[in-house]
């Protein structure tokens, strides 16, 4: 990976990170665009501008975290997800991950998710 890839990677995640789509997917697609190897050394670069983006947020978003109440709607989100993620980790670690195609196919599945739930809630704020 060169610099201008270390950039354009940076970019991708600072851009998505925020928005209410896959940060992962879209380096996981960049990456393949850009013929990137996966080596070890991608792999460390990618958690860390992941880590970095995680912690903006947690920075914007300090003073809600102090609040003791919305612990309890973290943990309803997280819990599920990380049982999930622990009962699948081998099928995911080996089969999802890094699989330019099936990241593909889950971000035009969520989008269109996406696109369903918007197109029903304007429906339903016309009754």
């Amino acid at each position: 990976m060169d610099l201008i890839q270390a950039l354009i990677l940076s970019f991708v995640e600072g851009v998505t990170e925020f928005l209410p789509i896959s940060s992962t997917g879209h380096l996981i697609l960049v990456s393949y665009i850009l013929n990137i190897t996966n080596t070890e050394f991608v792999k460390s670069f990618l958690i860390i501008i992941q880590l970095g983006a995680i912690l903006s947020v947690v920075v914007l978003y300090f003073k809600m975290l102090t609040n003791i109440k919305i612990w309890p709607k973290i943990l309803v989100g997280f819990i599920p997800s990380a049982a999930v993620g622990l009962i699948f980790y081998e099928f995911i670690k080996n089969t999802l991950i890094g699989n330019s195609f099936v990241t593909v196919i889950a971000l035009f599945i969520g989008g269109a998710i996406f696109i369903l739930v918007e197109m029903w809630n304007k429906k339903r704020e016309k009754t």
